[in-house]
């Protein structure tokens, strides 16, 4: 059974640079977002990708309103506002977050929140068939100056098959 799961800005951004946001749906039941996550990753609509997510959240996506209570201030003493709205979004859902920031990650395990990154999403789909190669993908995601950890990088790609 497949789950939901709340997105944080750059995996969307990163999927969208792929022209991969539609394994967010093979992978996921419902993918939610908050409006800052949202507003976030269409700021500017002259880069292709945000007129990507745009349209893909128009149909695709849940969008929430954001939240300021006790939790969301506790938060922002150290994350951004967009991860600070994917965590208690995934808190009020009961669900994992989708979110490649190292310290939004060690918030969200700190909350028992699961974790999952762009990684995970693409490794899922090459798992399942959604995509024929993974380290491809991974190149491109690091031609685009995405930060990955080269020993994820490589533990995942060995995962895959690809290693």
């Amino acid at each position: 059974m497949k789950r939901i799961i709340v997105a944080d800005t750059s995996p969307l951004i990163a999927l969208a640079k792929l022209q991969q946001l539609t394994l967010l749906g093979s992978a996921f039941a419902s993918v939610h977002i908050p409006l800052t996550v949202l507003s976030e990753a269409t700021r500017d609509l002259q880069r292709p990708d945000a007129r990507l997510i745009r349209d893909f959240a128009t149909e695709h996506l849940i969008v929430h309103d954001d939240a300021d209570n006790d939790f969301c201030a506790q938060l922002r003493q150290t994350l951004d506002e967009g991860e600070v709205q994917a965590l208690h979004l995934a808190r009020q859902l009961h669900c994992g977050v989708l979110m490649d920031e190292q310290m939004g990650r060690h918030v969200a395990q700190s909350y028992q929140i699961p974790v999952v990154g762009v990684l995970g999403v693409l490794l899922n789909a090459k798992q399942s068939g959604a995509i024929p190669a993974l380290a491809p993908l991974i190149r491109a995601l690091q031609a685009h100056e995405y930060r990955l950890s080269n020993v994820l990088v490589q533990k995942v790609l060995l995962v895959a098959g690809e290693g």
